[in-house]
């Protein structure tokens, strides 16, 4: 009698388990991120909770660095460009999108999932007092 109450307990213990590392992997596997060397940008691509829109959806954030131009964001997959953005003004665009300026928060692309194996780069040049500089950096 005890056995069998110890068997059914590990069995929900086992099955628990399964739940959880399951869930990780999904939610893992629904979107990749980075961090600018310096922690100023930060950005992720992940799955469209837009269902009208689907595919999915790149967003990078100014988290440090104070006031700056913005003078290019460009997305690559294995160092081929996937999209390139000049001339940032700040408001929403015809597709819903939202883009602020200082701190610089935007939509940055709008595609299919990543692929494994393949190497995903957000490059963005930026200018400050006349200095221009460009941070690259990997969403894994």
């Amino acid at each position: 009698m005890m056995k069998n109450k110890y068997s059914k307990w590990l069995l929900v213990v086992v099955i628990g388990m399964g739940v959880a590392i399951g869930g990780y992997l999904y939610y893992s596997s629904i979107a990749i991120g980075g961090t600018s060397d310096n922690g100023m940008w930060k950005a992720n691509y992940k799955k469209n909770s837009d269902e009208t829109v689907g595919g999915w959806i790149g967003h990078v954030q100014q988290k440090s660095g104070g006031k700056v131009k913005i003078k290019e964001v460009s997305f690559t997959d294995n160092g081929k460009t996937l999209v390139e953005h000049k001339g940032f003004t700040e408001g929403k665009s015809e597709d819903g999108s939202v883009t602020k300026l200082n701190p610089l928060s935007t939509d940055f692309y709008l595609g299919d999932p990543p692929k494994k194996e393949h190497v995903y780069k957000l490059h963005i040049t930026w200018e400050k007092k006349g200095q221009p500089k460009t941070d690259t950096f990997l969403l894994k």
